[in-house]
């Protein structure tokens, strides 16, 4: 099994195949795509190279290993869930109006939304077309085709996740097995599909793809349910850290979500008078912090992280991996998760 020793040292091949399919670009539309990925300043210049995890592309290189085939084969695969996961970011920003993405401008701030969204349909595209450079590695037609499948299948259950995710902003309902339900789509396809299509391509057996995939999707809910509490805690013990744009567009975090499900009466009618304002102010969140907090949210969600992340390995184990590569997922799982 060939592996590099280091999560980073995949996550700078990922980049550096990332870099070499963008290449040549030049048009204004490139531009915006390479200021998403980190690459370029919004006038297009070039920035330092930053030391950066392709989580996904890494996912899909590990799996790959994991299942006894070669990373180096399996690159334009873990390029194309790179993109395909750029494509989802930059129309996340635009429907939840984020105005910043990784600490700048988010793209859509920058130069519009309907350009933003063209920018997204592009990275789609590629992300497409970037899977057929397995053909270049020795890859079949038949896997190349099977792994373009696959990639579609994910970003369909990915937008019927983001539907769901969009279509409880405004209600006060959604159970806790609603919300799961959304994050596996939502948040656990996209990094299952990522393992999976490592696995493919190295031509693992169906039940070494199949369990490489639930791995990949239970890692991707505990990352989604780790996200939520970070956003409603956050790590500065300052407190000067301001609110997520996400709490105050009334996102449902599923500490919120446990809360309104368990609350009694009382601590519901004060969760829903604060969550039937048209739009929530800085104020609000003390509030929804001590109600969620009294219920033991923040526990019942760093429970279902472990929970997951335990899942994520049992499937990784059950799927006869070797004893190296398991060691590969559990560092992957850990780092995700820190």
């Amino acid at each position: 099994m060939t592996l590099p020793p280091t999560l980073d040292e995949l996550s700078a091949k990922v980049e550096a195949e990332l870099t070499d399919f963008m290449a040549g670009r030049e048009m204004p539309l490139y531009r915006m795509m390479a200021y998403h990925l980190g690459w370029e300043d919004q006038t297009g210049g070039r920035l330092a190279p930053v030391a950066r995890m392709r989580a996904y592309g890494v996912a899909c290189l590990l799996a790959s290993a994991a299942a006894g085939g070669d990373s180096e084969t399996a690159l334009p695969a873990a390029a194309a869930v790179e993109l395909a996961h750029s494509f989802t970011q930059i129309h996340d920003d635009v429907q939840s109006a984020n105005t910043k993405r990784d600490d700048r401008d988010s793209v859509w701030w920058v130069w519009g939304p309907a350009q933003a969204i063209n920018a997204g349909d592009g990275m789609h595209a590629m992300a497409r077309l970037a899977l057929f450079r397995l053909l270049d590695r020795g890859v079949s037609q038949s896997v190349t085709f099977r792994a373009v499948q696959l990639l579609d299948e994910a970003g369909l259950k990915l937008c019927e996740g983001r539907f769901q995710d969009l279509e409880a902003q405004e209600r006060i309902d959604l159970s806790v097995d609603a919300y799961l339900d959304m994050a596996g789509k939502k948040s656990g396809t996209l990094l299952g599909g990522a393992m999976r299509l490592g696995a493919v391509v190295s031509g693992a057996t169906e039940p070494v793809v199949d369990g490489l995939g639930r791995c990949g999707s239970r890692l991707g809910v505990a990352a989604q349910v780790r996200n939520d509490v970070r956003q409603l805690w956050p790590a500065d013990p300052s407190g000067d850290t301001p609110p997520s744009s996400n709490i105050l567009d009334k996102k449902k975090l599923l500490p919120v979500v446990y809360a309104f499900e368990k609350a009694p009466i009382s601590e519901k009618r004060k969760l829903g008078d604060i969550y039937f304002k048209r739009v929530l102010e800085p104020g609000d969140v003390g509030e929804i912090r001590r109600v969620v907090e009294g219920l033991g949210a923040r526990e019942y969600c760093d429970e279902l992280v472990e929970t997951n992340r335990a899942e994520a390995l049992q499937a990784a184990r059950a799927s006869d991996v070797s004893e190296s590569g398991l060691e590969i997922v559990s560092r992957f799982a850990d780092t995700l998760l820190a």
